[in-house]
């Protein structure tokens, strides 16, 4: 459920929808780039505006909004092409809220949401996407705390990062492990995703940690991930609507532009047909959006992931299809990096392979149902 009103949703959307406008034009995308913006400049004003309070209840001190105030954000934000790690600052914010002591959240999930501190999800591995099944990173106690060894692989933004949410298994229990970047033993190996975004793959060789550090174990560990990851699925179908929204509309006006054999490409049938094709797409991403903002008032977890999992592949598949015909539609020019439509589907691709890809989420679903 959310505390905020549809009128409070609205006026958000206006603010963020010029911030983007404002900050975010792809013509400085580049010199954002080259003048150290990897990871985005506009953190602090994050916080002030609000935007990194907006997904927790208003028990831990945030906002109170839900799933479909989240999508506001992240639907200008997948027009906008943002370099800021929001959402994976939100999903470790969420496992906190969700399974940490009242303790841990109060000093941690409030520097995060103030924006005083970056707190980013190191749970990806080779195989592991939602849950612990296959997670081999381990702790091992020392007596006075314990011993992280394995490796996180495609940690987004993990170099904008003061902290990790470490997830691995303590003997054959689920764990939650809070650690400091610069902790001794963890080496970052970073480099350009497909989408232009910074990842990493982050060693952990014999990181010691306090007892302290531990968040969460145990059901409590694999539930507070579970919720962090149902609300990330829904933030990334806001943030694929925003990017199929933006490339359908810059495709029909360049077919209504662009001309050839004395006429605008956009009155030829076989194009318009194309485009046609891309409004339908468009509208099925919006669906399965508004599908999921509905769902997150489900009590039952499991078919909550259920509905999330198969919306997650469905709008991958529309959202890939539409990014290529839009790319086909503007000729040459659509894939240049140069020009805008092709770094919307990067992004797409990237999104695809964000917390399983379509095909680990097909395989999923056959496997259960």
């Amino acid at each position: 459920m959310s505390a905020m009103s549809d009128e409070d949703r609205a006026l958000m959307d206006d603010v963020v929808c010029k911030f983007i406008d404002e900050h975010y034009s792809f013509e400085e995308r580049g010199k954002r780039a080259e003048e150290g913006g990897r990871f985005g400049g506009h953190w602090s004003t994050f916080a002030e505006m609000g935007w990194l309070m907006l997904p927790f209840s208003e028990a831990v001190g945030g906002m109170g909004g839900g799933v479909a105030d989240a999508q506001v954000l992240t639907r200008s934000f997948g027009r906008g092409l943002i370099d800021e790690p929001w959402l994976e600052a939100m999903l470790a914010g969420k496992v906190l809220e969700h399974g940490a002591s009242e303790q841990l959240r109060g000093r941690w999930l409030t520097a995060l949401m103030s924006g005083e501190l970056v707190l980013l999800l190191a749970h990806g591995e080779s195989k592991a996407d939602l849950d612990f099944s296959q997670v081999r990173t381990s702790a091992d106690s020392t007596g006075q705390g314990f011993r992280l060894q394995g490796t996180k692989r495609v940690v987004w933004q993990a170099g904008a990062a003061d902290y990790y949410l470490v997830s691995a298994m303590i003997g054959e229990e689920p764990g939650v492990f809070l650690v400091e970047k610069t902790a001794a033993g963890i080496e970052l190996s970073e480099y350009p995703a497909i989408d232009s975004r910074q990842a990493a793959d982050i060693r952990l060789d014999g990181v010691e940690v306090g007892v302290d550090s531990l968040v969460c174990s145990g059901a409590a560990a694999e539930l507070a991930l579970k919720r962090a990851m149902l609300f990330g699925f829904a933030a990334l179908l806001g943030e694929m609507h925003g990017i199929a929204e933006e490339l359908t509309r810059l495709t029909a006006e360049y077919l209504n532009t662009r001309e050839q054999f004395g006429t605008r490409i956009a009155n030829f049938q076989a194009l318009q047909h194309m485009l046609a094709d891309m409004v339908i797409a468009k509208e099925e991403i919006h669906s399965l959006r508004w599908m999921n903002a509905g769902a997150a008032g489900i009590e039952d977890l499991d078919e909550r992931e259920r509905l999330a999992r198969a919306s997650k592949a469905r709008a991958v598949t529309a959202g890939r299809r539409l990014c290529e015909t839009g790319v086909q539609l503007h000729g040459g020019v659509g894939l240049t990096d140069e020009y805008v439509a092709s770094h919307y589907l990067h992004r797409m691709i990237a999104i695809d392979a964000c917390y399983g890809d379509t095909q680990q989420q097909l395989l999923w679903l056959a496997g259960r149902y």
